[in-house]
């Protein structure tokens, strides 16, 4: 088992805490398993190599704005 700074790695990789990088490195990790035939001659685990990848800066995340615009127009009656 591979063991690594987690804290270490989303300080360096500008990520606000160790939530949002778990939230990206599963989310990589997951687009890796999806596509396991298209990744030949690697042997290492989803999820450590989600974790390579973002900690040599092959992938980025953002984040998307999914709640609803509120109408200023609008009034909420009780």
């Amino acid at each position: 088992m591979i063991f690594m700074d987690l804290e270490k790695i989303y300080k360096n990789r500008d990520i606000p805490n160790k939530y949002i990088l778990t939230l990206v490195v599963s989310a990589r990790a997951r687009q890796l398993s999806e596509r396991k035939g298209a990744i030949s001659g690697y042997d290492e685990k989803f999820i450590t190599r989600a974790v390579e990848d973002l900690t040599q800066g092959r992938i980025k995340y953002s984040f998307v704005d999914t709640s609803p615009k509120k109408n200023p127009n609008e009034s909420v009656e009780a």
